[in-house]
């Protein structure tokens, strides 16, 4: 059953809904930027630097998004956290394939 949700309750839980996609947005933007200064004419680091950073990026986004994806209360909020946790989790690998999938530029 879905229990209603109190007013003070409101904040923690729309931050709930919108970390999620806060972090994988800014995840996106930094692979986008690490491929893109390794892959230029003018590489300003190399693959492998880049292929690390992502990589750890990738590792604290999960995480950061992750955080509260088991919570045990059934309010249409954690519902809603829950489904956004859920698909910014796989956004933020999808955001990462790149980086798994072609092992150069180009």
């Amino acid at each position: 059953m879905i229990e209603k949700t109190d007013a003070e309750e409101l904040e923690p839980l729309l931050w709930g809904i919108a970390r999620p996609a806060l972090t994988w947005a800014l995840h996106f933007i930094f692979v986008y930027a690490a491929l893109s200064a390794t892959c230029a004419e003018r590489a300003v680091v190399s693959y492998t630097t880049a292929a690390i950073a992502i990589g750890l990026a990738t590792v604290v986004a999960l995480v950061v998004a992750g955080w509260r994806l088991f919570r045990s209360k059934r309010t249409e909020f954690h519902i809603a956290a829950r489904w956004t946790t859920v698909i910014s989790l796989v956004a933020i690998v999808f955001s990462a394939s790149p980086v798994l999938l072609a092992p150069a530029c180009g």
